[in-house]
């Protein structure tokens, strides 16, 4: 009997002590808990960055506190950024906190959904703490308004430290190759101003570039699609039953949203910024993650609601969907590849005889307050530290974005990537030289609120 007690006390040391080394992450593991809330959603943070800056000058420690893994390029083009005193975002949602080296919360900036806060002080409280190239620490903000909307955050970290200039590592190595031997599946929830509808079929593809950024389309459907070519299309006009099409990143950024469902009136619509990915990741073949719009959302009195988890077959992008190879800027000795008609000649460019003719693009440099808006825009709001333009307009947000691209187009803005125009929430990109611009419009007080993201215009007041 004695020994019988024994082997089952053993075995119960045994399983608690399995527990236990599950439940405790292991040595040198990053450890991420807490949540920021932007107008009153709640996103959950589950990755963190650390790593040694330069900000206004100031050597600073940047802990970034995201719902996805930040790549080694986003950081180095924020990095390069900062040593310019230029902002910077990194993919949304996120939360960026600014230490001292002495462990002092001194500032924080975050965005999320359509909104981004500027760097603040705030009401934080944080502290760090700097052991063995490792960064530990915590900062909460309560509830409080901030730029008209409720806004917090309660966070805790423990990550490795990136020392000044140093590459962050990939974590998911995208290997090219053929799509992994997986059967795809899909399993959760999906509701229509209500009603369940089993989303039971879910494919990826590669789609064109959007932002130029390789793009994937993940399609959600009712009724099997796999043997359809276009199955995205067919399946927003309801050919396969209810379905959900996502555009996405290779990192889980959405950038597409379709929501098809019978219990709509409005067939097919879109509902961009109320769906996001988490545990998102693309290798080896596959593609797989969760999607989640944290509860019931209301299009125009249409409800939908989506927590779906997923697995699905994709292989390497094929070589007519590849981004092209970024063009080389001009230097000083250099005029950009455009028309000949169009090239500045050397008494244009200020070159004395003799001379190679230069490009001046500072003289071609728009200042924001010269920037093509509405005919109507009122309200004006200039965040010079985030380049960011924001204004009012009576029209609705599709009038307004027609008239936004038909100003922009003559004032020389090109079209990047698609426009996302539908009446909840819109987004256009536009470039001009080596200035960008991204636009998000959203219904407000029967009219639009714009707000202008933008990169390469002239800030100075004038």
């Amino acid at each position: 009997m004695a020994t019988k007690s024994s082997t089952l006390l053993a075995a119960v040391i045994l399983i608690a002590s399995a527990m236990l080394a599950a439940a405790v992450p292991p040595p040198g593991a990053t450890i991420v808990q807490g949540n920021l809330m932007v107008q009153d959603k709640n996103y959950p943070l589950t990755y963190a960055l650390a790593y040694q800056t330069t900000i206004e000058g100031d050597e600073t420690i940047a802990v970034v506190l995201t719902a996805r893994a930040v790549s080694g390029a986003k950081l180095k083009e924020v990095m390069e950024a900062e040593k310019r005193r230029q902002h910077a975002s990194f993919e949304r949602p996120y939360l960026k906190l600014e230490y001292s080296k002495t462990g002092e919360l001194k500032y924080w900036s975050a965005a999320a959904g359509p909104t981004m806060l500027a760097r603040a002080r705030g009401s934080a409280t944080g502290e760090l703490n700097l052991q063995d190239s490792r960064a530990s620490g915590k900062a909460s903000q309560p509830s409080q308004s901030s730029a008209g909307f409720p806004t917090g955050f309660d966070v805790r970290f423990d990550t490795a430290l990136l020392g000044a200039g140093e590459s962050l590592v990939a974590g998911n190595t995208k290997k090219p190759g053929p799509a992994a031997d997986v059967k795809p599946s899909v399993t959760g929830a999906f509701k229509g101003n209500g009603k369940e509808a089993k989303l039971a079929y879910v494919s990826a593809r590669w789609r064109e570039p959007f932002n130029d950024k390789p793009g994937i389309e993940l399609v959600f459907t009712e009724k099997d699609h796999s043997k359809d070519k276009k199955p995205d299309l067919n399946a927003s006009f309801g050919k396969f039953g209810s379905a959900l099409i996502i555009s996405v990143y290779e990192d889980g950024g959405i950038f597409g949203c379709q929501v098809v469902h019978p219990a709509h009136k409005q067939q097919g619509f879109t509902s961009l910024g109320d769906i996001k990915t988490s545990n998102f990741k693309f290798a080896d073949g596959q593609v797989e993650g969760e999607l989640t719009t944290d509860g019931s959302v209301d299009v125009f009195g249409e409800t939908w609601e989506a927590n779906l988890k997923f697995v699905a077959p994709l292989g390497a992008i094929p070589a007519e969907l590849q981004v092209p190879d970024a063009k080389k800027p001009a230097t000083a000795t250099t005029v950009p590849d455009e028309d000949e008609d169009e090239k500045p000649s050397a008494k244009q460019a200020g070159a004395k005889p003799g001379e190679k003719s230069v490009s001046q693009p500072a003289q071609d440099q728009l200042n924001v307050k010269d920037l093509a808006v509405t005919k109507d825009a009122t309200d004006f709001e200039y965040k010079t530290l985030v380049e960011q333009l924001g204004f009012k307009s009576k029209s609705d947000v599709k009038a307004a974005c027609a008239e936004l691209a038909a100003n922009l187009k003559a004032q020389g803005w090109t079209t990047e990537g698609r426009d996302m125009v539908n009446p909840t929430s819109s987004i256009l990109k536009r470039k001009r030289g080596d200035a960008a611009l991204t636009i998000f419009l959203k219904p407000e007080s029967g009219g639009s609120e714009v707000k202008m993201m933008t990169e390469g215009l002239v800030w100075d007041p004038k």
